[in-house]
């Protein structure tokens, strides 16, 4: 997205901003989320909700990293195994990797809602 200078007063730009970083995490667009409010914190650190909501952006874009991490080391891990066992092409290595993948997003997923149910606020 285009960088573009917002007009209007502080509030009026808040509020822009602030919606749009609701949009964007509605969205699952955590980093665009963090952008619009530490623009928001940063003139106006007062603005509504904003710096707490600032946290929770960082966590849940903290989590996304998390998890895709997980999933490509249960990509590497199968991968490994495959080789070890002696899979005779790369089929069956893609294969491979494409259910470590699966279970290492089903680790990921099943880790976090066990966190989410245990810390209501992460």
């Amino acid at each position: 997205m285009a960088k573009q200078l917002l007009q209007g007063s502080l509030e009026e730009q808040c509020e822009f901003l602030y919606q749009l970083a609701q949009e964007k995490m509605a969205a699952g667009n955590y980093t665009g989320a963090a952008h619009a409010l530490k623009e928001i914190v940063k003139y106006a650190p007062e603005y509504k909700d904003a710096a707490e909501l600032l946290q929770v952006v960082k966590k849940r874009k903290a989590e996304q990293r998390n998890m895709l991490m997980i999933s490509l080391l249960g990509a590497i891990v199968f991968v490994m195994l495959a080789s070890a066992a002696g899979l005779p092409n790369d089929f069956w290595m893609l294969g491979a990797a494409l259910i470590g993948l699966a279970v290492g997003f089903g680790a990921a997923n099943l880790l976090y809602s066990f966190r989410r149910r245990l810390d209501p606020e992460h």
